[in-house]
């Protein structure tokens, strides 16, 4: 039987984070993120990939015509990614609303690296779009449903409520108040 401590030597367990970095970056940045992050045992600290300027950066909408650097890191200690967000702001010389930190296994992260491979296909160019033809709910046809239903509703409203509508066809007051002179 194994003893606790073989556990624990065996369970040994990282968490990882991607971290991006907005902006122009301090010169030895990366030096500088790797030391302060050894207070949580960095195991990994990948170098900082660039992506290319763009308009707005999909992790900063904020910023705009901005550079972002992103980090893979590898801890040892458990934290999050707020209080590493906090940690990275106020240790480094970025700005906070240029600091982000996200788990690789979010689902922000999940969304964003799925790549499909399929060639997109325009269905507006297609002639047979397939389905059921919606033809019979829509125009001329559909009104004249929808006043079939009516009459129809009509009809059980005034049987259910005791009033019944009838046409009065009687010679008393058929004839109207205003310029009826015979």
């Amino acid at each position: 039987m194994k003893k606790f401590q073989d556990f624990l030597v065996e369970s040994k367990k990282t968490y990882s984070f991607k971290i991006g970095l907005a902006g122009e970056l301090p010169e030895g940045i990366n030096d500088r993120l790797k030391t302060m992050l050894e207070k949580f045992g960095v195991e990994t600290f990948s170098a900082g990939k660039k992506t290319p300027i763009q308009e707005r950066p999909l992790d900063f909408p904020n910023l705009e015509n901005t550079e972002v650097t992103y980090f893979d890191v590898d801890l040892v200690y458990p934290t999050t990614e707020a209080i590493l967000q906090e940690y990275i702001g106020h240790s480094c010389s970025v700005p906070r609303s240029h600091v982000i930190v996200r788990n690789p296994d979010s689902p922000v992260e999940r969304h964003q690296s799925v790549e499909e491979n399929t060639e997109y296909e325009t269905l507006l160019t297609k002639e047979d779009m397939g389905g059921v033809s919606a033809q019979g709910s829509v125009g001329t046809t559909r009104v004249m449903d929808l006043l079939k239903e009516l009459e129809t509703a009509r009809k059980e409203s005034s049987e259910k409520s005791g009033f019944k509508v009838e046409s009065n066809n009687d010679p008393q007051n058929s004839k109207s108040v205003l310029g009826n002179k015979k």
